[in-house]
């Protein structure tokens, strides 16, 4: 079952559970107690013990005192200090993150939006998000219509970002970025699978090009279960003179 390769019996058998979590376990369901598991992989109970242990470090698992071991669901870790969409981000961490439902809407009318971005029609691409096939993001995209003739027709990939960059050479340098908790309405809540009123987070979004034209603007709903945003914070030392 497992192989001499120098890695530790018990970080290869976390993998091994890891692995069959994802692929065979829903968040909840109770995974084998630590005897089956020791009878299953025919190891140590010090050897299984040591990978439960390590898997709920990594908050893949819970104990329950008198229960069980329980599948906890996974928050996902925004990381605020670098551009980058959100199906790029989550890439890097091996998440697949893919669009259940895909809506443009052009907006000609009076709208907040169109002074942010300083134009005078605008492209608003509605996604519903899904992370490993659960409900996960709203996502509302505004782009200048002008600037990104045609997207409508030819967005065929998950990543905005990436296909801005390779059909329209908008590339994005900088953003500004708000976050705040809110309730999930009810059309929201019955989208995302959740109780009206439980808690959002909404991310709003202006990105920049590299001669700081804001070029895109987004709103973002992810249910707040599933994220933590990472922000690193540095401490600005000012001289007196």
């Amino acid at each position: 079952m497992f192989s001499k390769n120098g890695i530790p019996l018990y970080i290869q058998l976390k993998e091994k559970l890891l692995q069959d979590i994802k692929e065979n376990y829903k968040v909840g369901d109770i995974i084998p107690t630590e005897i089956k598991l020791e009878k299953q992989y025919e190891i140590s109970r010090i050897t299984v013990r040591k990978a439960i242990e390590q898997l709920e470090q990594d908050n893949i698992i819970e104990k329950k005192q008198g229960k069980g071991t329980f599948v906890k669901e996974q928050k996902i870790l925004y990381d605020a200090n670098s551009i980058g969409s959100l199906t790029q981000r989550l890439a890097k961490q091996n998440y697949i993150l893919k669009t259940q439902s895909l809506e443009y809407e052009i907006i000609k009318g009076e709208h907040y939006v169109k002074e942010l971005l300083n134009c005078n029609k605008i492209l608003c691409i509605k996604r519903f998000r899904v992370l490993d096939g659960i409900p996960f993001a709203l996502m509302l995209n505004y782009l200048d219509i002008n600037k990104v003739p045609n997207l409508e027709k030819n967005f065929n990939i998950e990543s905005l970002y990436t296909f801005l960059k390779n059909e329209y050479n908008i590339e994005f340098y900088n953003a500004k970025e708000t976050v705040e908790a809110k309730n999930a309405t009810c059309n929201e809540a019955n989208k995302l699978e959740i109780q009206q009123r439980d808690a959002l987070l909404s991310l709003h979004r202006l990105s920049f090009d590299k001669y700081n034209n804001p070029v895109e603007y987004s709103d973002i709903l992810i249910k707040a279960n599933m994220y933590k945003h990472k922000i690193i914070l540095s401490n600005d030392k000012i001289s007196n003179i």
